[in-house]
């Protein structure tokens, strides 16, 4: 059996909710670690039988979770950099976001 690397973010701290939700599945999944987590940046790693198909995983997590932390899925480390990449770029600074509540109170 051959292991791919699956990544996956949310918008809150989805990973206990998840894991207990593979572990009871029959997918071969394999938690891994992918480093420190922020409250803004909640992510997890997970090795998977590359021959899982996404739609199965997502079946085992079910839509009900995947929509209450807005899960999105990743199978290309690049793919999952560049959406950390985009979300931080999209951030205003402070003096921006000063800026812009004073022309809403125009």
């Amino acid at each position: 059996m051959n292991w791919t690397i699956l990544y996956i973010t949310g918008r809150q701290d989805f990973r206990n909710d998840v894991l207990k939700k593979l572990e009871h599945s029959r997918l071969n999944i394999m938690p891994g670690y992918n480093g420190g987590v922020s409250e803004n940046d909640v992510h997890d790693m997970y090795w998977v039988d590359e021959k899982t198909d996404l739609h199965e995983i997502k079946e085992a997590i079910g839509s009900k979770l995947i929509w209450k932390y807005r899960l999105r899925f990743y199978s290309c480390l690049e793919d999952f950099i560049q959406s950390r990449t985009n979300r931080d770029a999209n951030k205003f600074t402070p003096e921006e976001l000063d800026l812009i509540h004073s022309m809403e109170g125009r």
